[in-house]
């Protein structure tokens, strides 16, 4: 409907060329018909550009939460919070796609979140993706610039990295399709040291997929996780911990090392889709409180007006399993060093809209010697546009 306006005028300017050529009085009936012939190219070159103007693509979402959190080392709070995300698209070919998000939340890496607070402040906004991804062929993909993380995350759970996480640096990926293998391959550029060596992650992640009767799907595989010099520097976004060792000079304890292994498996129950999951990942380079586990399962899909899904998930991520920056920023208050359940819900409303509730039970500090219950709900409106 946007190019309406220049679909009108182009017909007005047939009908005034018609017009014309009709006062013109043109010598034969054939002049007249090539005059209108051309101005339909015209026009045919006009719906040609607007196809092409239609492959740019915008999409989005907002999202409306309440959150009430229970720490028993401090007070009460609840607070509500929005996150909006503006996403812009272009299919520069069939092969090769260009996109940009704007997003909320600021600099922090791993949450959109904005509260609402601040005197009616204005609220931050920047660059949450910037990237291209080249499809090389029907298998392989060529991701580049700041993009959505490429690896495999079992049961889409947050032990390793939060599902906000946009990755930086170059990826490629590999789908078989159906039954077969996976396999993604990555170097991001974590934090560039005018003073030192740069903290580089390469990333390689292989699985298989395959049919295992009665419809269900198994995904298998493992990942390993290799940090370039994080021991003896301040840990990233802030220099806060978040839960990982300090050595005495407030910078990281050990070096980041870390071998995953997962599997995912869906099926349906009651004639309806259930996930089962399970993870497990290790710091190779860490002597104590090296290793996190997370298991728990999805039933049901709010994918359609009227739909509701239900979940749980155990975790118990030690305080030097992973970087704690990069983990789930909600899960006992954000990082590492906590166990617990996480309770979930969701209800489709409309196709636009879905209702979302979670619930954190989880015990945190246990690393740091200070061992405390930590409870967490969070109740959201979310639109889709």
């Amino acid at each position: 409907m946007k190019y309406a306006p220049i679909a009108a005028l182009s017909f007005i300017g047939l009908l005034t060329s018609v017009a014309g050529a009709q006062q013109s009085q043109p010598s034969s009936t054939a002049e007249l018909r090539a005059e209108i012939d051309a101005l339909r190219a015209r026009l045919d070159q006009l719906d040609e550009t607007t196809a092409e103007r239609n492959r740019i693509e915008f999409s989005g979402d907002l999202r409306y939460r309440h959150e009430t959190i229970n720490d028993d080392a401090a007070p009460g709070r609840n607070r509500h919070r929005i996150r909006a995300r503006i996403n812009l698209g272009a299919e520069l070919g069939d092969d090769l796609t260009v996109g940009i998000t704007l997003a909320t939340g600021g600099s922090n890496p791993v949450s959109g979140n904005q509260s609402l607070d601040g005197g009616f402040t204005r609220k931050d906004i920047g660059f949450d993706r910037a990237f291209f991804a080249w499809d090389i062929n029907e298998e392989l993909t060529l991701e580049g610039g700041k993009f959505g993380n490429p690896m495999f995350r079992p049961g889409g759970n947050h032990l390793i990295f939060d599902s906000d996480l946009n990755t930086e640096g170059l990826a490629l990926s590999y789908d078989g399709g159906g039954n077969g293998v996976f396999a993604n391959i990555g170097g991001f550029w974590v934090e560039e040291r005018s003073g030192g060596n740069d903290a580089i992650l390469y990333a390689l992640q292989g699985g298989y997929r395959m049919m295992i009767g009665n419809g269900a799907t198994l995904r298998v595989g493992g990942s390993v996780y290799n940090y370039q010099d994080t021991q003896g520097f301040i840990p990233f976004y802030l220099g806060n911990p978040q839960g990982n060792t300090l050595d005495g000079f407030g910078n990281l304890a050990t070096d980041y090392d870390l071998v995953e292994l997962f599997a995912q498996v869906d099926l349906e129950a009651g004639g309806e889709p259930l996930r089962l999951f399970f993870d497990y990942v290790e710091n190779t380079e860490a002597n104590n409180f090296e290793t996190g586990f997370a298991l728990g399962f999805r039933w049901r899909s709010a994918s359609n007006p009227g739909d509701w899904e239900l979940g749980w998930s155990y975790e118990d991520l030690e305080a030097d399993a992973v970087i704690a920056t990069f983990t789930d920023s909600d899960f006992g208050g954000g990082g590492t060093d906590a166990k617990g359940h996480i309770l979930r819900g969701a209800y489709r409303l409309r196709d636009n809209v879905r209702l979302n509730g979670t619930y954190f039970i989880n015990e945190r500090g246990e690393a740091a010697g200070n061992p405390r219950d930590y409870d967490r709900l969070q109740l959201d409106i979310n639109f889709m546009f």
